[in-house]
């Protein structure tokens, strides 16, 4: 399957308070932009309970890839991440619309923290995420959502962030701290499958569907024959 680098990642940090809808909406607090080290939470909920109610804080992540390379239809891609340490958050990833200016040319800001639309309406590019194991790859299967973005978009950027919390807007009861570590030393990628367009039917009088391999390599991966793609 081809693979694709991203070109651009960082985490915000949210804004901590006594109210866990602001938690989730405000504007970040603090912007990493780039970082290259091991970080313990680039992806949290954390509450700790106290006086006035207690402390709720969200950190997200936000990953930029140029998807200006994809031809064809992506039909199944896989967003991987490698974690470092002590995990004990699950994951989502959503649609992360302008983060970083939507093309990957502007640095990650604080107001960026709000692109996955927690506020509105949130467009999921996979499913619930666990468990995100620490000191591997986790291999995040993206959906049908995602595949449009792909197909259809020069720039993707992606944001994750805690599942059961902070996307299910769910607030903890008590004190808690859900994080997921990011070794951000190691390149985050995206790889994905497509199927190709064509304008060859039939190859031999056989449908191009019933078409498995040709010569040994994957009628998808052909791009032309005899001079016809």
């Amino acid at each position: 399957m081809p693979t694709i680098n991203a070109s651009r990642v960082g985490y915000i940090q949210g804004t901590g308070g006594s109210s866990f809808a602001n938690s989730r909406t405000d504007n970040g607090s603090a912007v990493f932009d780039s970082p290259t080290g091991n970080v313990l939470s680039p992806i949290q909920s954390f509450f700790s309970s106290g006086r006035g109610g207690g402390t709720y804080r969200q950190n997200r992540t936000y990953i930029y890839f140029d998807t200006s390379g994809i031809t064809g239809t992506v039909t199944s891609a896989t967003l991987k991440i490698t974690s470092y340490t002590t995990v004990t958050s699950d994951v989502i990833v959503l649609n992360g619309n302008n983060a970083f200016g939507g093309d990957g040319n502007t640095a990650l800001n604080v107001d960026d923290f709000d692109e996955v639309n927690m506020a509105g309406i949130s467009e999921a590019f996979s499913s619930q995420f666990t468990p995100w194991v620490s000191q591997t790859v986790n291999n995040i299967s993206l959906n049908s959502n995602a595949f449009s973005a792909l197909s259809s978009n020069n720039d993707t950027v992606m944001g994750v962030m805690n599942y059961t919390h902070d996307y299910q807007n769910s607030a903890p009861a008590s004190s808690v701290s859900k994080s997921a570590s990011i070794a951000f030393g190691t390149t985050i990628q995206l790889s994905y499958a497509v199927t190709a367009a064509t304008n060859i039917d039939k190859v031999n009088k056989i449908l191009v569907a019933n078409i498995g391999q040709w010569g040994g390599t994957s009628f998808s991966n052909v791009a032309s024959l005899n001079g016809v793609t």
